[in-house]
């Protein structure tokens, strides 16, 4: 449950019950009405969101991920200052630093609002430093410097990985082989879903003509989203196929069992199935995926 606060934060309220009791609707909803008082398993987390305008500098608002490659050469140039100015290699030291000064000013231009956070008389106590060849100060200088990154990571880091570098599968379609209709992706993730448990239930119904049957549509789905895979994955598959080949294999050798009619077997080689393929996709991707859509 969430709600937002000024535009620019949400408050996330959750509950997690008593483990191993099992509650009837009705009941469930009485005592969750008379519990007014927070617990150890009950907290409200108030995040914020950073600034609409932020979007401009991500993609797909824009062709390239600004911001976050502006943050990667900061980071880089830090490094570089310090190891340059231990070392005492001057031509160097002045390269990198005017580098981060661009870097590090770039950021009130393109995030106006943020200007506020900026040391910017550190960035003149760096200068004189890098000029004067005042190298032992350089470190402390740049370790003051990256509190004022902290203003905003603190606050932002995460959210804004989350709404700007995890996927969205909310506008994805994916295409139907056999009749070339473009699907909802949660549709095919449902079908995907069910297909899969219908497998397992035959296998533990000893019913595992049924639970062959059920292969075909579990091939043909996995086949349909691995298609849908390349909106995203567009120079590199490895990903997926790390995910679709570890299916390619698995798959064959279910059927395997299940024509012998093995049942302990076929279980295993079904959770295998669910741990190397299903499991790996919704780690990186469904958490996430569902985390950005209550932020949105």
């Amino acid at each position: 449950m969430y709600s937002r606060e000024n535009n620019r934060g949400f408050l996330i309220s959750g509950l997690i019950c008593l483990a191993g009791m099992i509650f009837s609707g009705s009941v469930l909803a009485e005592q969750l009405a008379e519990k007014a008082v927070p617990s150890e398993t009950q907290r409200s987390i108030t995040l914020q969101l950073p600034p609409k305008n932020l979007a401009r500098w991500y993609k797909p608002e824009n062709k390239r991920q600004v911001w976050l490659h502006t943050m990667f050469r900061l980071r880089r140039e830090i490094l570089a200052m310090q190891d340059y100015a231990a070392k005492g290699q001057q031509e160097n030291l002045k390269k990198w630093s005017d580098k981060f000064i661009k870097d590090y000013l770039s950021i009130a231009q393109m995030m106006p609002q943020w200007e506020k956070y900026l040391f910017k008389d550190k960035l003149e106590m760096l200068q004189i430093a890098v000029k004067s060849q005042q190298n032992k100060q350089i470190s402390l200088i740049l370790k003051k410097l990256g509190k004022s990154c902290m203003h905003c990571h603190d606050d932002y880091q995460t959210i804004t990985t989350l709404l700007y570098r995890s996927a969205d599968f909310s506008q994805q379609k994916v295409i139907n082989r056999q009749t070339q209709e473009a699907v909802d992706y949660d549709d095919v993730m449902e079908h995907l879903s069910n297909a899969v448990n219908r497998v397992n239930i035959a296998i533990k119904d000893d019913c595992f003509d049924t639970a062959l049957e059920n292969i075909k549509p579990v091939k043909e789905q996995l086949a349909a989203l691995s298609g849908s895979c390349s909106n995203c994955h567009k120079k590199d598959n490895i990903p997926v196929q790390r995910i679709i080949g570890a299916a390619d294999k698995l798959l064959p050798e279910l059927e395997q069992q299940l024509k012998a009619g093995d049942k302990s077997q076929s279980g295993r080689k079904l959770g295998e199935f669910a741990v190397k393929v299903c499991a790996r996709c919704h780690a990186i991707h469904r958490l996430s995926s569902d985390l950005k859509s209550i932020l949105e």
